[in-house]
């Protein structure tokens, strides 16, 4: 029997039960890894993994952690990482091994989870329609959906920018990107919510809800993709129902896969940056002042908003061979859990990486993952950021949070605010100005890693 049938079980009933976990880790050097602490700010429980080294195992968890940054690069970029085992792992616990034939295998195939070649073949399909021209052209959609869903709060005296904003915006702009009307952008809101279950498995959920929700969109989107094959327009459904390469094409599980991918990805680690960074711009108003002042600073200020409290924390590999990273060796076949939050503030390659500075320029962060493995939709990812935060400090300048009110999203996988609410500023008297054309042109140099 494998440790982690039996691990994830008690993991998630410590999860639910706060008094439980915090006697149960009462005396490990680590801390709560899965206390209220970790979610609403994790970073001094980073600092304490960071005391055992950048790389260490850890045999209550039964995986090596990673906070070193040249280490974590090292493991993403190895040729002998693998992405795949972790998930089948996943799939022997409870609630996992419930859920329905089809839809494990519209799970295996999402990219998250697929290894070479297969993953080779399918990156090179979606990245032919996943291009700098597709992201370009939703720049001025996105500041639309902005500003859009900001007035929608206007008449709020304290909104909540979670719910006005965060949330919806990442789903409305993946759903327009891939050709979904708006009178389903709603559904699609829920689908997201629904898949999104399946990468927390600390958390448990109804088996028989998911599959439903998955059969439901497959139903949808083979059907979409059908008339984008007989209609086709200027969207990424009909770009993933007729991309081809050397007579090689999309199935339609692939297909289906691919789009629930890309709704999660897109909207997860949006919605999490979005609030992560309007969270830290009130944290640190003299900063925010800077860039309210000094519009030279978007492309640094967005790298570093990214870098300093990324919406993905972990990253999970395992090794196909005994593979030396730094000072120990990693037999094939153990888990690892990179900590993308600590790789980001390893003083080693980052200056004071516990102080936000906007105007660092000191090399990326991992927030989007590094290799073959880097996320698909980082500009567009950096576009909304940029989007969304020049348009808050444009309508609510100085703001302030009510930090007794913020609640934070209860996940090891994913960080995020899940209420935010905001008191505007008075003060309106320097509107945020920023060079649009430069941010345009750094987000196309990322589309695709």
């Amino acid at each position: 029997m494998q440790l982690e049938t039996i691990v994830f079980p008690i993991i998630r009933q410590v999860v639910s039960k706060p008094r439980l976990a915090d006697a149960l880790f009462r005396w490990d050097r680590w801390g709560n890894q899965l206390g209220e602490e970790r979610y609403s700010w994790p970073y001094p429980g980073y600092e304490k993994m960071r005391a055992d080294g950048p790389v260490a195992w850890r045999r209550l968890y039964n995986s090596w952690f990673v906070t070193g940054y040249d280490e974590a690069r090292t493991i993403l970029a190895s040729p002998n990482a693998r992405v795949s085992s972790q998930l089948d792992l996943q799939l022997t616990v409870s609630p996992y091994r419930s859920l329905s034939d089809r839809s494990k295998e519209i799970l295996r195939l999402f990219l998250l989870f697929v290894d070479p070649p297969d993953h080779t073949r399918l990156r090179s399909l979606v990245g032919r329609a996943f291009t700098p021209r597709q992201v370009a052209r939703m720049e001025p959609a996105v500041t639309a959906l902005v500003a859009e869903l900001l007035d929608n709060a206007e008449g709020e005296p304290e909104p909540d920018l979670f719910a006005a904003l965060a949330r919806p915006l990442p789903v409305q702009v993946i759903s327009e990107l891939i050709g979904v009307p708006r009178e389903r952008w709603a559904w699609m809101q829920e689908m997201s919510d629904e898949i999104a279950k399946l990468l927390n498995p600390f958390v448990g959920f109804d088996p028989a809800a998911v599959d439903s929700a998955i059969g439901e969109f497959e139903g949808y989107f083979l059907e979409l993709a059908a008339d984008r094959r007989r209609n086709p327009t200027e969207d990424l459904i009909t770009a993933l129902a007729q991309v081809e390469e050397d007579g090689d094409r999309l199935t339609e599980t692939e297909l289906v896969s691919m789009v629930a991918f890309l709704l999660f990805a897109g909207h997860e680690t949006t919605t999490g940056l979005i609030g992560n960074s309007l969270v830290a711009l009130a944290r640190h108003p003299e900063q925010r002042r800077r860039l309210i002042d000094e519009p030279s600073l978007w492309d640094t200020a967005v790298e570093e908003l990214i870098r300093w409290d990324t919406a993905v924390h972990t990253d999970l590999r395992s090794m196909s061979v005994d593979t030396n990273v730094g000072d120990v060796t990693i037999k094939a076949g153990d888990g690892i859990t990179i900590m993308l939050g600590a790789v980001n503030r390893d003083p080693r390659v980052f200056t004071e990486p516990n102080t936000l500075r906007l105007d660092r320029d000191e090399g990326p962060s991992l927030s989007f993952g590094h290799g073959i493995h880097y996320c698909v939709g980082a500009a567009l990812a950096r576009m909304e950021l940029r989007a969304a935060v020049r348009a808050v400090l444009n309508k609510f300048g100085q703001y302030t949070i009510d930090e007794a009110s913020t609640s934070w999203k209860n996940s090891f996988m994913t960080r995020g605010p899940i209420c935010l609410p905001v008191r505007r500023d008075q003060d309106l008297e320097h509107p945020v100005t920023v060079n649009d054309s430069t941010g345009q042109d750094r987000a196309q140099d990322h589309v695709v890693g």
